[in-house]
């Protein structure tokens, strides 16, 4: 019991204690968790916008920029139905799709919402 109030004190120490010894390790520590838990997080997508992003993907040829707007229009579930709302129901212009791509993804977002529900 005594050791683990020792370490309890030592950890609690080196938490409050704000010397640049201490200071900048513990800063550099904690970023580096803080940065972990953040990609973590976003491996952990809605299924729907798995579905769109992987199927938009393989049904269409796209520069590193469409990539990068695909990833994040359909990063989750809200953001593929309001994708699909204001491009393909309410007909907005989008910068970066248009024609017979911009259907392609119109389809595959509505497919993958619909499948998205299923499960």
């Amino acid at each position: 019991m005594k050791k683990f109030l020792v370490l309890a004190i030592i950890v609690v120490a080196l938490f409050t204690v704000d010397h640049p010894l201490i200071k900048e390790p513990r800063d550099r520590l904690l970023g580096q968790g803080v940065e972990v838990l953040s990609e973590s997080s976003k491996v952990q997508r809605s299924t729907a916008a798995r579905i769109a992003r992987a199927n938009v993907v393989k049904a269409i040829t796209m520069t590193d920029d469409e990539k990068r707007y695909i990833d994040e229009a359909l990063a989750t579930d809200e953001k593929v139905r309001l994708f699909h709302l204001k491009y393909c129901k309410e007909n907005d212009y989008n910068l970066y799709f248009y024609g017979p791509d911009l259907v392609k993804i119109c389809e595959i977002a509505e497919q993958a919402i619909h499948e998205a529900k299923g499960l």
